[in-house]
C-alpha cells in the first residue's frame, strides 16, 4: 500500500509506492513500505536534519521554512519557498561568529527588541527606540515628527537642509558656533545671503552681540578702538538716515568726492588752539551779475545786476575778481556759477591782466575785465585791485595770480 505525503498546509507533497524511496521530492530520503534500506535513510536523514544540511550550498529539493547551515559564512538561513537553490534568495537567521550578517524579511515586532545597544519598545503607552549607537550610511527620512533634546544629545553631521535654499526652516534656543577655517577664524559661513535680525516682538532690541572682535577679510575689528583694514567699509552699509551722538571723534568726514555737496546744520565754535585749513586761498561770496564771466574776470559794482565786468581804465569802482578754486564760499545758496559768480573778498586768486607785470606791482583795472600793471602814481587806496604775486613778459592777455583785497 502506498504512502501519501501531506505537508503542514494539507497539501499532498508526493505518494511514495511500496519497497522504493523518495529522494526528489525533499531533501531527504523518504522510503516507502517495505523499502529494504529502511533503517539507512532514516538514520541519514536524522543526521542531515540534526545538522541543517550543513554545506557550503543549499541541499537539493528544499521547502519552504527549511533550515540550512551555510558553512561559507557561519550563518543559518531559512528557505522562502519551496524548490529555492539560490543562496542568495534564502533568508539568514543569524551568525555564529563575529561579524556575521542577520537578515529577515518583514519582521512585525509587537513587544520589545533589547541587544547591547539598542533598545526599541512599542507599545500603547510608548513608540520609541533607544540605541546607544547608530550609524546610517544611506538616506534616514523623519516626517513630520521631532527629534529632541531626549533623543538626541550630539548630532554630527556635514549638511543639515530643509530641502530647497527657498525652504525657510526654524532654529530655536541658545547655540554656540565652533570652528575654524584659517587664521583668526571661528565662525558661521555664510556662502550666500546674510543675517536678519527681526524686532517684530516689540520694545526687546535684538542685535549680535561680540565678547572680543568682528572680523573683516580676517582683520578684526574693534568697536572700542580702531582698525586698520581700509576694506571694513566694504562691509558695512550705506545708513542715509540721522547719526546721533554727542561726540563724534574722526579724521576725516567727506561726502565722497570734492564736487559732492554736503550740508552742515548748527552753530559751531572752534575750541581754543583749534583751526580751520583749506587747501585754497581765497575767500569769497556770490553776487548776482549781469552775464556769466569767466574766473579772473574783474569786476565792478553796476550795471542791471548787482555786479558786471570793470568798463574803464583805473575804475575806482573795481569790486573784486571771479574766483574758481575758493577756500571758504559765502551765500553759496544764491545760485549758481551762471548768475552768481563768486567774487574774491581777499585772498591769493588767478587774475586775468594785460601787457607785462613784475612780481609785487599792484594792479589796478585795464577795462573790458582785466587788469595791468599800476604806473608810477596811477595807484590809489580806491583803484587797486591787488598786488601781483608773479612775473608776467608778455605784452598779450594772460592769467597772474594775485593777492586781491575789496576795498
Amino acid at each position: 500500500m502506498a504512502y501519501t505525503i501531506v505537508k503542514s498546509d494539507g497539501t499532498v507533497l508526493t505518494t511514495i509506492a511500496d519497497g522504493t524511496i523518495n529522494t526528489t521530492s525533499t531533501s531527504l530520503g523518504l522510503p516507502g513500505r517495505n523499502y529494504a534500506g529502511y533503517g539507512s535513510a532514516l538514520d541519514t536523514n536524522f543526521v542531515h536534519v540534526t545538522e541543517n544540511f550543513a554545506d557550503t550550498s543549499p541541499p537539493a529539493n528544499p521547502l519552504k521554512g527549511q533550515l540550512w547551515y551555510d558553512t561559507g559564512d557561519s550563518t543559518v538561513k531559512v528557505c522562502p519557498t519551496d524548490g529555492e537553490t539560490n543562496a542568495q534568495a534564502w533568508l539568514s537567521l543569524t551568525a555564529t561568529s563575529s561579524g556575521g550578517n542577520t537578515t529577515f524579511g518583514s519582521v512585525n515586532i509587537t513587544g520589545n527588541a533589547t541587544s547591547n545597544n539598542f533598545t526599541a519598545t512599542n507599545t500603547v503607552s510608548a513608540n520609541a527606540f533607544t540605541a546607544g549607537y547608530l550609524t546610517i550610511s544611506a538616506n534616514a527620512t523623519i516626517a513630520n515628527a521631532d527629534i529632541t533634546t531626549a533623543s538626541i544629545g550630539t548630532l554630527t553631521t556635514t549638511s543639515i537642509t530643509t530641502g530647497s535654499a527657498t525652504t525657510p526652516g526654524t532654529i530655536e534656543g541658545i547655540w554656540t558656533v565652533t570652528g575654524n577655517t584659517g587664521t583668526n577664524s571661528s565662525a558661521l559661513l555664510l556662502e550666500t545671503g546674510g543675517i536678519h535680525i527681526s524686532n517684530s516682538a516689540g520694545a526687546n532690541l535684538y542685535g549680535i552681540r561680540t565678547d572680543k572682535y568682528m572680523y573683516a577679510n580676517g582683520d578684526p575689528v574693534s568697536f572700542a578702538g580702531t582698525y586698520s583694514n581700509s576694506n571694513v567699509a566694504g562691509y558695512l552699509p550705506i545708513y542715509n538716515g540721522n547719526v546721533l551722538a554727542s561726540q563724534l571723534q574722526t579724521t576725516a568726514i567727506t561726502t565722497g568726492a570734492n564736487t559732492t555737496a554736503g550740508t552742515i546744520t548748527g552753530n559751531f565754535t572752534l575750541t581754543t588752539g583749534s583751526r580751520l585749513t583749506a587747501t585754497y586761498a581765497d575767500l569769497a561770496e556770490r553776487f548776482e551779475s549781469d552775464q556769466a564771466y569767466e574766473p579772473g574776470t574783474v569786476v565792478e559794482l553796476g550795471g542791471p545786476a548787482e555786479i558786471t565786468a570793470v568798463k574803464y581804465e583805473l575804475s575806482e569802482d573795481v569790486f573784486g575778481v571771479v574766483s574758481d578754486n575758493m577756500a571758504f564760499l559765502m551765500n553759496n545758496g544764491a545760485g549758481s556759477d551762471a548768475t552768481h559768480p563768486a567774487i574774491a573778498m581777499t585772498g591769493r586768486v588767478r587774475v586775468k591782466t594785460k601787457g607785462q607785470v613784475r612780481k609785487g606791482q599792484r594792479l589796478v583795472s585795464a577795462g573790458e575785465g582785466y587788469a595791468r600793471a599800476a604806473s608810477e602814481g596811477e595807484a590809489t587806496a580806491f583803484n587797486v585791485i591787488g598786488r601781483a604775486l608773479e612775473d608776467k613778459y608778455t605784452e598779450d592777455f594772460g592769467v597772474v595770480e594775485a593777492i586781491v583785497t575789496i576795498k
